[in-house]
């Protein structure tokens, strides 16, 4: 039961108003008492620097009944489902794989800054207002690779277009657009 005090506190030295709100180490936070917690309890912990929440009193005593406060770095293999919004940059050292359906939100409305898909010393791939820009010191700055990773489209530095070859003469009509190539012919689809 709460107690009802007239007016705030007048704390005159240095302690924090609860003991459990500063502790010096990990094994002195989850050294509290089970009768001393409560869920949504603010531990700040010294010799990390960090701020923990206890999201679960059943665990008070093992760090999966904490959640860190702020920025981590997240190691390893995770799942993320239903929604998430990142507020601020995110970086991602090694490979993101996107799985099923991606959208990106490229309207004025909501886009402040590019969305960059590679940013290396050599190629720059971003998704920009209108389209995807593709920029690079490379020799050829865009390549297109099928699910066995045969390159199928080069385009140079220079623009210059390269389709890959194909191993036979293409059976029926071309579709309207395509262009096939063998190592002796050349088909184009028109209507």
């Amino acid at each position: 039961m709460a107690i009802i005090l007239p007016s705030g506190f007048n704390i005159t030295n240095v302690d924090p108003i609860d003991a459990r709100f500063s502790v010096a180490d990990q094994t002195a936070r989850l050294g509290f008492s089970a009768a001393n917690v409560y869920e949504g309890l603010v531990v700040y912990q010294q010799d990390t620097n960090e701020l923990y929440v206890l999201i679960n009193t059943g665990s008070y005593n093992s760090t999966v009944g904490w959640q860190l406060v702020g920025s981590s770095i997240l190691t390893g293999s995770f799942a993320i489902t239903g929604s998430n919004q990142f507020v601020g940059s995110q970086a991602i050292t090694g490979s993101l794989f996107l799985i099923g359906s991606s959208s990106f939100i490229s309207t004025p409305a909501y886009q402040t800054n590019d969305f960059f898909l590679v940013r290396n010393t050599t190629t720059t791939l971003k998704v920009v207002t209108g389209g995807l820009q593709v920029s690079s010191s490379a020799q050829t700055p865009l390549q297109v690779f099928d699910q066995n990773n045969n390159s199928i489209l080069n385009i140079s530095q220079s623009g210059v277009v390269v389709f890959a070859t194909q191993s036979a003469n293409p059976t029926g009509t071309a579709p309207n657009g395509a262009i096939w190539l063998t190592n002796s012919e050349f088909y184009v689809g028109l209507s």
